[in-house]
């Protein structure tokens, strides 16, 4: 019920003119980097950016549908990565170019971080909430991280970390993880 509620409260306010920007939170790691000057400079030509990291996304377009791309040259402010992605911050969008088509600037000055696993038996779930499936071997037993064990930090949603391990995206509850440097 509770997550119905939630829903018609972000549809309401995203039809009273609020974007999705202006209701997410920025987390420590994103005011950090941002802050310490990190950009990207687009080194292709009629480079699309996304809104998601993956060619099945849809890119930014102009409202007669056309792509809108910045020029070679431009550099955008780095929000982080995502894979062969870079995450960056573009005509007030969050967005997404592909690496091959961009250069990092300035990263020796961006933090990195890890989620450290607090708890035993911590389950990695494919989504950020207890709705989606998670990690298992193939005889079905629970696929977990160590205690201890540190993954890389690719952002947060809500109360879970992003994370990467084995090769792959996954989320977990914060209260069976940290957020360390």
């Amino acid at each position: 019920m509770k997550t119905i509620q939630k829903t018609i409260m972000i549809v309401a306010l995203l039809l009273m003119g609020y974007t999705t920007k202006a209701l997410a939170l920025e987390t420590p790691r994103v005011q950090e980097i941002q802050q310490s000057g990190t950009t990207v400079t687009v080194t292709g030509n009629s480079v699309r950016l996304r809104v998601g990291p993956g060619l099945d996304y849809d890119f930014l377009k102009w409202s007669n549908g056309t792509a809108r791309c910045p020029k070679k040259g431009e550099k955008l402010n780095y929000l982080g990565e995502s894979g062969d992605w870079y995450k960056v911050s573009y005509a007030g969008q969050t967005l997404y170019i592909f690496k091959q088509y961009a250069k990092l600037n300035g990263a020796a000055t961006a933090p990195t971080y890890k989620v450290q696993i607090t708890g035993t038996g911590v389950r990695l779930r494919f989504g950020p909430g207890l709705d989606y499936g998670y990690l298992v071997w193939e005889n079905g037993a629970t696929r977990s991280p160590k205690k201890g064990e540190k993954l890389t930090y690719l952002g947060e949603e809500g109360d879970w970390y992003k994370v990467s391990y084995a090769g792959s995206e996954f989320y977990v509850f914060k209260s069976y993880a940290k957020l360390v440097k």
